[in-house]
């Protein structure tokens, strides 16, 4: 009797619905399969070559822009080294134009006899400045006595002479040189062949 009310017992419970509702079952998330090693090597390297070509890419427009860099230094560096020239020709020409109107007045001193206290004074003048044009490199163009350089040299006139044909017989303006180019060009007389004189026979026959 008490085993026929257990197993009547059992079966209510069974069939009786749970008080917590139906049953969820747990969703099983299915995990990515693994790479072999083969294909990880594979995708390493696809990486490692697409960070190559981006370094090179990179390095590239460094490079470029290194170059760039370096031109516009270079650039600048001349145009001031050109600007300083410039400006030194400039100034040292000037004063070559003064150095020309010192030599004149003192030359004209002299010739007068003025006061010896004055042309000791002009003469110190010109040596200070002619100190100063050396110390700056400027020179003077070979004059009186050498070949005609037209490099050197501006032609004012030929005169006939018994130098050498193309020998500067005289300076008009002395011309100077800085540090190898010209300042400014001399300005000179070149010497040229005398005419032939003609025998007194053919002069007589014309008359």
């Amino acid at each position: 009797m008490d085993e026929e009310e257990d197993s009547n017992a059992s079966e209510t419970v069974e069939e009786q619905p749970s008080s917590a509702g139906p049953v969820k079952r747990a969703k099983v998330v299915e995990a990515e399969p693994e790479l072999s090693s083969g294909d990880r090597i594979s995708e390493l390297e696809d990486a490692l070559i697409i960070e190559k070509s981006r370094s090179e890419d990179l390095l590239r427009r460094l490079q470029y822009l290194q170059a760039d860099f370096e031109n516009y230094r270079r650039r600048v560096e001349k145009e001031i080294g050109d600007a300083r020239r410039f400006g030194n020709e400039r100034l040292l020409s000037d004063l070559l134009t003064v150095k020309d109107e010192l030599e004149l007045a003192y030359a004209k001193a002299q010739g007068s006899k003025q006061n010896p206290v004055i042309l000791d004074g002009v003469g110190m003048i010109l040596k200070r400045l002619q100190s100063l044009l050396s110390k700056e490199g400027v020179e003077r163009v070979p004059g009186v006595g050498s070949k005609f350089n037209p490099d050197y040299h501006e032609a004012a006139l030929r005169t006939p002479s018994d130098e050498e044909e193309g020998t500067v017989v005289e300076e008009v303006r002395p011309g100077y040189l800085l540090k190898g180019k010209v300042l400014r060009a001399s300005i000179v007389k070149v010497a040229e062949k005398r005419p032939l004189e003609e025998p007194e026979g053919i002069e007589e026959a014309k008359e």
